[in-house]
């Protein structure tokens, strides 16, 4: 089974990505993407995304047409007047991170838990029908 990232995986930014990569990867447009782990286990993918500081109110998973999607916005804390920020590190905006898994999963059997800024979603693998043998009569 081969369960590819969508985003820019053959891109120019992709280098720099595994070689500077920060907690989240912030591109140019404004998104950023969280790390995911995948892992293979006997009977299903395991997929566990870093989230730190999102509720689960604010993320939204979805498969569709082999895609699964993971979600969210994380909204950036006000400041009061009169404070300056000496450095900011933390993440604010919209994010996105898209994962190819094909038919290798059943979807209606998928589920999700957020435990302490970690995505869990256990998704059962998809098992193969098997073409059961049948006599077929000759006349």
């Amino acid at each position: 089974m081969n369960m590819l990232p969508r985003d820019h995986w053959f891109g120019e930014d992709h280098l720099w990505e595994q070689l500077f990569s920060p907690q989240f990867t912030m591109r140019d447009d404004g998104f950023f993407q969280p790390r995911v782990d995948i892992i293979d286990k006997e009977d299903s993918y395991l997929f566990v995304a870093e989230l730190p500081g999102v509720a689960k109110e604010d993320i939204d998973v979805q498969l569709h047409d082999g895609v699964l999607s993971i979600q969210a916005k994380i909204e950036q804390q006000h400041q009061q007047q009169g404070d300056s920020v000496l450095r900011k590190e933390r993440r604010s905006g919209f994010f996105r991170r898209n994962i190819n898994v094909g038919k290798a999963i059943q979807a209606e059997d998928i589920s999700a838990e957020l435990v302490n800024g970690l995505l869990m979603l256990k998704a059962p693998k998809a098992v193969a029908k098997v073409s059961e043998k049948q006599q077929i009569e000759i006349s």
